[in-house]
């Protein structure tokens, strides 16, 4: 397993560090202290965590640069602030799971342990936050209908991956993802990429342990 850790914190760093060894004993791990290090360093990675807050970078702009240069690694964002509307922006761009800088030992492994697994991992306030239950209710009826291969699409969608990057790894034509992608955010009743892992988070439709 490949890792990139990029974070300027190197207390922090080095105690990601002792948790991802302990997950996997045979861990490479690289490192950066801003995001101008980071894109030197040669993937694929099996996972990259990314601090919201570096010294040449501030806000999203990282993140978009990240997966400009890993386009099929999951991201997982780290901060000091969990504010819903940030982890609803930053899942929009790509992410596939946030995570405070405060969060306890336990709420880390099992973030890290979910999108090894291919999933997303989402804050529990922040899902809590975006559906009241007679909405996700109805919903839920709706996605029912979904097929297995919408619902592929889903869990594509929910780690992040393009269109394109989903068509390769499913074997479909990018015009039947884009097709597929349509009928999921129809079901769910979204406009966008953050709005619908959000909702497949609350409706218990993503990998278990994303809360």
């Amino acid at each position: 397993m490949r890792a990139l850790l990029i974070d300027d914190h190197m207390l922090f760093s080095q105690g990601l560090r002792f948790l991802l060894e302990d997950l996997h004993p045979t861990l490479q791990c690289d490192s950066a202290t801003s995001i101008a290090e980071a894109l030197t360093r040669t993937g694929p990675y099996d996972l990259i965590l990314l601090d919201y807050r570096l010294p040449d970078s501030q806000g999203s702009d990282g993140l978009v640069r990240v997966l400009g240069a890993h386009p099929d690694s999951p991201v997982m964002m780290l901060s000091g602030d969990a504010q819903p509307e940030l982890v609803n922006e930053l899942v929009e761009l790509g992410a596939a799971g946030f995570v405070s800088k405060s969060a306890d030992t336990e709420t880390l492994l099992g973030a890290l342990r979910t999108i090894l697994a291919g999933g997303v991992y989402l804050p529990p306030h922040a899902v809590a936050l975006r559906e009241p239950q007679t909405q996700l209710a109805a919903t839920s009826s709706a996605v029912a209908s979904l097929s297995p291969r919408q619902l592929d699409c889903l869990l594509k969608l929910a780690q992040g991956k393009p269109n394109k990057t989903i068509a390769r790894e499913l074997d479909l034509a990018e015009s039947t993802v884009k097709t597929h992608v349509t009928a999921v955010f129809a079901a769910l009743g979204v406009n966008s990429r953050a709005e619908a892992v959000f909702k497949a988070a609350s409706l218990g439709l993503l990998p278990s342990n994303h809360t």
